[in-house]
């Protein structure tokens, strides 16, 4: 899958995301919570790949946090920059050089599966190298990701009559929106070949975050 096959799926989604793809205000808020306790002490510059409509921002800037979001899709970024309180944002392709200098971060965050649609096998490795250039020494990198155990469960779990699921490989498979036409391809990792895909520029935790994710806590080596 291409990056700008990803870009034009969260483009077409963008008005509907909100409702059809966040997660739940409250789950939300539980899962925010944990990440909080992994950052710099505040106020951290904190990098948001992928931070789509902005649903997280304010409990960064709550926190005391610094954010800068990156998405690739200029309509989900249009609509969070209505949100009330402004924080830069950069339409931009994460899986691509990323248009920052040197050290400019101490943290980064993608949330939400937002590393599940890597357009080759390479993609991951070549992100790691790069956020070790634009994360500062010491900085850390949080990451909410789907684990093996989505994959099996997958076609039970997204059949809403709005998506659908189709699995194409043993880790990897097709999300539908059967309302505006478009799908993504996702691929999932287990936990050592998240260390692997990381390595060496990042010390990688995976730990379970609730029953079909995982969440990446890795820090720079």
């Amino acid at each position: 899958m291409s990056a700008g096959g990803a870009a034009r799926f969260f483009e077409a989604i963008a008005g509907r995301y909100d409702r059809v793809y966040a997660l739940a205000t409250a789950e939300s808020r539980r899962r925010m919570a944990r990440v909080l306790k992994e950052l710099p002490p505040a106020p951290a510059r904190v990098l948001d790949l992928g931070v789509g409509t902005g649903r997280e921002l304010s409990a960064l800037l709550d926190a005391g946090h610094a954010p800068t979001g990156l998405d690739a899709s200029r309509a989900m970024l249009d609509r969070c920059a209505r949100r009330g309180r402004r924080v830069p944002l950069e339409c931009a392709d994460f899986w691509s050089a990323l248009p920052f200098e040197d050290g400019a971060f101490d943290a980064v965050v993608a949330l939400h599966g937002t590393l599940a649609h890597p357009p080759d096998a390479a993609a991951l490795g070549r992100l790691a190298r790069e956020l070790a250039r634009v994360v500062r020494p010491t900085g850390v990198w949080i990451a909410e990701a789907p684990s093996p155990a989505w994959i099996e469960r997958l076609e039970a779990t997204l059949d809403d009559g709005e998506r659908r699921a189709v699995r194409t490989g043993p880790r990897t498979c097709r999300i539908e929106d059967l309302v505006v036409g478009v799908s993504i391809e996702a691929r999932v990792l287990d936990d050592a070949e998240w260390r692997d895909a990381l390595a060496p520029e990042w010390d990688a935790h995976v730990e379970a975050l609730g029953d079909v994710e995982w969440l990446v806590v890795a820090r720079r080596t």
